[in-house]
C-alpha cells in the first residue's frame, strides 16, 4: 500500500511504499530525460525498487506530475519493507495516456545500506510519439523576475520579526526565499499577469510560535495566488477575486 504526497520544487515527488514492518529507508534522487517533448496532462512518475539480477519488484509508488512540472523530477522513495542483503536497483517510469512513455532500460544500482542520491536517466519507449517542443510561456509585463522582494504584509496584516519573508522568481521560473523561519522553494507558472505557485518545499527549523504562524500564513497565501500587480517598487500577489494576499516591496541591492 502506498501513500503519495507532492513536496517539490520544480517538481518534487514524495513516494511512500511498503509496510511498516522495518526501519524507514529513504532512497532519493532525480529522474530526467533528454528529449524535448511535452508530457500529456495527468502523466505520472513511478519509481520502483527491484531485486537484482532478476528485477523482482520490492517496493514502488507513483505520483501525478503537476502541469507545471519539468525535468529533472525529484523523488524520494520511502521504503518500509524489510530488506535482505542486496543487490538492488531502481527503475523509473513516466506514464501517460495508458502507456509507458519513458523508462530506464536497466535498473540503476543502489545500496540500501548506504543510500546515496541516485539520478536516473529514462529514455523514450519505442512507439512514443514525439510531441512539439515545450514552448516557454510569455514573460509577464513588469520587472518581476530576478528581483528580491521583501514581504510587508500577509492578508493585510503587517509582518513581524527581524527577518521578514522574501520572494524571488528566477528567469527559469524557480521561486524561493525566506518564509519567516525556514527557507522555501517552489515552481512558478506565469502567463501575462497570471501567476501560480506550485507546492512549496521548506526546511524544517523550529522558531518562535508567532514566526511559525506567520510562515504558515505566508505559504498558505502563496498557494492561493493566481495573479499579481506591480506598481513601481511595490508588488501585490492576488487571489482569483483580485484581493491582495501578500504585499511586497523591491529590496535594495
Amino acid at each position: 500500500m502506498s501513500v503519495l504526497k507532492l513536496i517539490h520544487v520544480v517538481l518534487a515527488l514524495l513516494l511512500l511504499a511498503g509496510s511498516a514492518m522495518a526501519d524507514n529507508l529513504t532512497l532519493s534522487g532525480t529522474v530526467t530525460y533528454r528529449e524535448r517533448i511535452a508530457l500529456p496532462p495527468g502523466a505520472q512518475l513511478r519509481v520502483t525498487l527491484v531485486a537484482l539480477p532478476d528485477g523482482r519488484p520490492i517496493a514502488g509508488a507513483s505520483a501525478t506530475i503537476p502541469a507545471i512540472g519539468q525535468v529533472p523530477l525529484n523523488y524520494a522513495l520511502n521504503v518500509r519493507t524489510k530488506l535482505s542483503t542486496g543487490p538492488y536497483g531502481l527503475v523509473a517510469e513516466i506514464r501517460g495516456g495508458g502507456r509507458i512513455l519513458f523508462r530506464n532500460a536497466q535498473p540503476v544500482p543502489v545500496d540500501p545500506a548506504m543510500p546515496a542520491p541516485v539520478d536516473i536517466l529514462v529514455r523514450s519507449v519505442p512507439g512514443h510519439p514525439v510531441l512539439p517542443p515545450v514552448q516557454p510561456p510569455p514573460m509577464p509585463s513588469g520587472d518581476l523576475l530576478d528581483v528580491l522582494w521583501t514581504v510587508t504584509s500577509i492578508g493585510g496584516t503587517p509582518v513581524t520579526g527581524s527577518r521578514p519573508p522574501t520572494l524571488s522568481i528566477a528567469s527559469d521560473l524557480r521561486a524561493g526565499g525566506h518564509a519567516s523561519c525556514n527557507s522555501y522553494f517552489a515552481e512558478a507558472s506565469m502567463t501575462g499577469n497570471r501567476l501560480v505557485f506550485g507546492p512549496a518545499a521548506a526546511t524544517r527549523m523550529a522558531c518562535a510560535p508567532e514566526l511559525m504562524a506567520q510562515e504558515n500564513a505566508y505559504l498558505s497565501a502563496l498557494a492561493a495566488v493566481t495573479g499579481f500587480e506591480i506598481d513601481g517598487d511595490s508588488l501585490r500577489l492576488l487571489d482569483a477575486a483580485g484581493v491582495a494576499l501578500v504585499g511586497l516591496v523591491r529590496s535594495g541591492d
